[in-house]
């Protein structure tokens, strides 16, 4: 923000509240925002603290007007994104994305600025706007979390299961969602075709939730070769077990071994869907 000659009684007053918001002592520091203000009124740091202190409060409406009296004063690329952050939360997308864009163009390699604009498109289900400015918060943070989340996921719906290990590769050692992390690479080597290694990522997730440990001690022996030689005549065996998952009450290994034809026929959407049916 652009650097102006305040008088020392209202940067008193300003530091003052920024002890009293440490506290959590939010009316008195905006009480001493307010004077603040009223010493000099093109106090911008002061108007954006106070929309701050609102928002905390859950009052948007104070808080977008605090914002929006800092921007006549400067627009600041942090003020907007504030003011964008505010009708983002109110699921207001097409709002928040204009106040997101002016940021970014102000300051590019605003990290904050490209997530909210990324995440903004990824709520409106544009995939491709999203990729672009999550990609560019990867560029500025390779391990920046949620950002490797959404791009692992908006590439595994391409079909792109290389770039989706990548992102997964981002935050592997950060991560505290296994499940999720572990879940994506057993799929993703399911359709490379890296059934192993698919096998290996699919136990460790299973791990996870000890309710599936018989599943997990099942996986343990579905080696490529191994299944070739239990499978037999593979279109009669799908059939059969098929009919068993809709007219009867079908077993954790049954569960698992359809799925895993399906994987062996190529047909990985529909062991996807099994797999996670059972976990539901």
């Amino acid at each position: 923000m652009k650097t102006t000659i305040v008088s020392t009684e209202a940067v008193s007053l300003y530091n003052s509240a920024l002890t009293l918001t440490s506290r959590g002592e939010y009316y008195d520091a905006l009480n001493a925002y307010r004077r603040a203000i009223d010493i000099y009124p093109k106090f911008i740091e002061a108007y954006n603290n106070i929309g701050e202190i609102y928002s905390q409060l859950g009052d948007s409406s104070h808080a977008i007007s605090m914002y929006m009296q800092a921007l006549d004063i400067e627009r600041h690329y942090k003020i907007l994104l504030n003011l964008g952050v505010e009708y983002y939360n109110r699921r207001d997308y097409q709002t928040a994305l204009k106040y997101f864009i002016e940021c970014i163009m102000l300051e590019s390699d605003f990290l904050e600025g490209n997530f909210y604009t990324g995440m903004t498109y990824f709520n409106l289900q544009d995939l491709s706007m999203a990729e672009q400015y999550l990609v560019k918060v990867i560029s500025i943070d390779r391990r920046h979390l949620k950002s490797n989340y959404l791009l692992s996921y908006i590439n595994y719906e391409w079909k792109r299961y290389d770039a989706t290990l990548t992102y997964l590769d981002n935050i592997r050692d950060i991560t505290d969602d296994k499940i999720f992390l572990n879940k994506y690479y057993g799929f993703c080597y399911y359709h490379l075709g890296r059934f192993d290694e698919a096998v290996e990522h699919l136990q460790i997730a299973l791990e996870s939730s000890p309710r599936y440990g018989k599943f997990k001690r099942y996986l343990k022996t579905l080696t490529y070769e191994y299944k070739l030689r239990e499978i037999g005549d593979l279109e009669a065996t799908i059939q059969e077990m098929e009919e068993v998952m809709m007219t009867g009450k079908p077993s954790l290994q049954e569960y698992t071994k359809l799925s895993m034809l399906y994987i062996f026929k190529g047909e990985y959407k529909k062991a996807e869907d099994l797999l996670l049916s059972y976990k539901r």
